[in-house]
């Protein structure tokens, strides 16, 4: 029997998950990386992501609700857990029906916490008269531990990994696919998953006289940096804290926030500093911090979160690529390629269930019908140009 052969372009969130997936059932996998899982120019780097069923939309809490037994099965193949409960606090005025309805709808209810209580559910939070939801089902993600437990699991199987490769181009044939490299070799398979990140718009299009797949996609890759906080005296620099997501006021920026472990506590603004150069990954790869926003962060832990010491320990910059309506773009475009991109910043707590659902479009599943409707990467029709909206959380 002949063994099916696949390419995996991009060693991320959903890359490397679907590359071990593949080789579990049987599948010959080559998985191609420009960097290295985790590295500094990765889109994934950093060692935590919040997770949580609230959303806004019945289907995406239907679609998160599935992400808890991936990555516990995950967990199990690779031995060790690569998510922690947590709890995580949702306040907001817009959004809250709308979640504690989704809610409802997936059998988890969570709490209404009245505006003055906060602060006792979120130690130190400070009220600002919204109310908001305890949701039980949140936690951290461990990152970290994810990316390299899968990429050992990888290799232990057999896998094909190529770091530090540049993809140029993606020929899209009927019967099989051939992936163009910088150095001018190639590869070829029956099948090419491509979950390129922020660099799926140049592939997409083709770059420097390669060929791409003849379609466009509303993708808008962005920067983005998050401050690490806390008292670097403590046993732990941040208190046992839930996750948080405080969604914006007015035109202000929200807020989302995990406990992160040695590392303390982990900030971030629902906003970009950027987005990355010409729209696509290319060579844009300033990583620098910047002065203005790790202070904005800093005095914004000072003035809500009271129980964190607002003491900067460390700030990083990573990269996300927002799909303009704040979905997922994920399904086949040609017989032989899948496309997989548009993590709106979402895409790290649906690692583990992409790695199995992707496999199982690769393998010619049709995917679910209610996500497809919403994922499929032909729903944009002419609309290819990005929106300059940027998808912020409740706000979608």
């Amino acid at each position: 029997m002949t063994q099916h052969r696949a390419i995996v372009v991009g060693g991320g969130a959903w890359g490397l998950p679907a590359a071990l997936e593949l080789q579990t059932r049987g599948w010959a996998v080559t998985l191609v990386e420009r960097f290295e899982p985790g590295g500094p120019h990765a889109s994934n780097g950093g060692s935590s992501r919040l997770w949580r069923l609230a959303d806004t939309q019945p289907w995406r809490a239907r679609s998160l609700a599935g992400t808890v037994p991936a990555m516990e099965r995950l967990g199990e193949r690779i031995g060790e857990p690569v998510f922690r409960r947590t709890g995580a606090l949702w306040r907001d005025d817009l959004s809250l029906p709308a979640v504690a309805e989704s809610l409802d709808a997936i059998g988890h209810p969570a709490d209404r916490v009245a505006a003055d209580r906060v602060g006792e559910v979120f130690t130190g939070l400070r009220p600002d008269g919204r109310d908001a939801l305890w949701v039980e089902q949140a936690g951290v993600v461990h990152a970290d531990r994810l990316l390299q437990g899968a990429l050992g699991a990888f290799r232990a199987a057999g896998g094909d990994y190529r770091p530090a490769t540049r993809v140029t181009g993606i020929e899209a044939g009927e019967s099989s696919a051939r992936v163009l490299l910088a150095d001018g070799s190639s590869l070829a398979a029956d099948q090419v998953l491509l979950a390129a990140g922020p660099g799926t718009p140049e592939l997409l299009a083709g770059s420097g006289g390669a060929p791409g797949l003849g379609i466009a996609v509303p993708l808008t890759p962005y920067i983005e940096e998050v401050v690490y906080v806390g008292d670097p005296g403590a046993a732990l620099p941040a208190p046992d804290l839930p996750g948080l997501i405080d969604c914006a006021v007015g035109d202000g920026a929200g807020v989302y926030a995990m406990p992160n472990g040695a590392a303390g506590y982990k900030i971030g603004l629902d906003r970009p500093l950027r987005p990355l150069a010409h729209g696509t990954l290319g060579d844009d790869l300033d990583r620098a911090e910047d002065p203005e926003r790790t202070e904005q962060i800093r005095s914004r832990v000072e003035r809500d979160l009271t129980a964190i010491v607002p003491r900067v320990l460390a700030t990083q910059v990573c990269t996300w690529t927002d799909s303009g309506d704040g979905d997922f773009v994920i399904g086949r475009t040609h017989p032989t390629v899948v496309l997989a991109c548009g993590d709106s910043g979402e895409g790290f707590k649906y690692a583990a269930f992409m790695g199995e659902y992707l496999a199982d479009i690769v393998e010619g599943g049709p995917g679910d019908a209610e996500y497809q409707e919403h994922w499929d990467p032909r729903r944009f029709g002419d609309a290819t140009e990005p929106s300059g909206r940027v998808s912020a959380i409740g706000r979608h």
